[in-house]
């Protein structure tokens, strides 16, 4: 009767054992999805807020490339060149009442006014000329003829380029940092105390002596063998294998 309740009860533990161990083995998977989920979660926003960060800057840079083009251009960039319109004095009414205009009969002056003409004329094919040829206009840019300040430009997007580089690696030092802290409270640990491999050098066993001598009779040999000990039979062995007979009795050579 004892045996019997004894087998109940080894049975009834062994069945709560398996039972806990099933449940031990389900919060352990549940710990690891959650872990991998933050873990998931964690690196999203990492990569999110790189993203942000990296087009606000490419955002930045094109606004100073922008402005600094349509500086060079002459045109407005912060808005105060304002044209306003004609101003009127005060106090005066317009009024339609023409005056009568006396023709000039000098020649000086007809022929000053005839230059001017010509003059205004060849202005404006200049600017014609300007606006179907503008790929001259390019090449003189592109050769730096063109604008003063296209090393300055240069120089400044090189220096934009610099800034952007160092912004990447401070991002990728950041998460590294960031990835290596969320490791270490998960609970891993740097190993510092390792070792590289050393590769060890063994010799054959031999020392280059003969542990026996060679003698008169046989009975001497077989003394001296039944005197060895086994590390000095395995190098008298090994001496044999590879071939060193020099002060090897000969009937252990056969």
């Amino acid at each position: 009767m004892a045996d019997e309740i004894l087998g109940r009860i080894e049975k009834q533990m062994e069945g709560s054992n398996l039972a806990l161990a099933a449940v031990a083995d389900v919060l352990r998977k549940m710990d690891e999805r959650l872990s991998k989920a933050e873990e998931d979660e964690y690196q999203a926003e990492e990569r999110s807020a790189a993203d942000i960060e990296k087009a606000e800057l490419v955002k930045s840079i094109a606004t100073e490339v922008f402005d600094m083009l349509k500086s060079d251009n002459g045109l407005d960039v912060d808005g105060t060149k304002v044209r306003s319109g004609a101003k009127i004095a005060a106090g005066t009414a317009a009024d339609d009442s023409a005056k009568q205009v006396d023709p000039t009969r000098k020649i000086e002056d007809v022929q000053a006014t005839i230059q001017a003409m010509q003059i205004a004329k060849e202005g404006d094919e200049d600017d014609e000329d300007e606006k179907e040829h503008p790929a001259e206009e390019d090449e003189e840019v592109e050769q730096g003829h063109g604008y003063k300040s296209v090393e300055e430009l240069t120089k400044q997007l090189n220096d934009l380029q610099l800034q952007l580089q160092n912004v990447e690696g401070n991002i990728q030092k950041q998460v590294q940092t960031e990835s290596e802290e969320r490791l270490r409270k998960m609970g891993f640990r740097e190993e510092t105390g390792l070792q590289a491999p050393k590769q060890i050098q063994y010799d054959l066993g031999t020392d280059g002596t003969t542990p026996i001598v060679k003698q008169q009779t046989e009975g001497d040999t077989v003394d001296q063998l039944v005197n060895l000990s086994y590390k000095e039979l395995r190098e008298l062995s090994a001496r044999i294998q590879a071939g060193e007979t020099e002060g090897i009795p000969r009937e252990l050579l056969g």
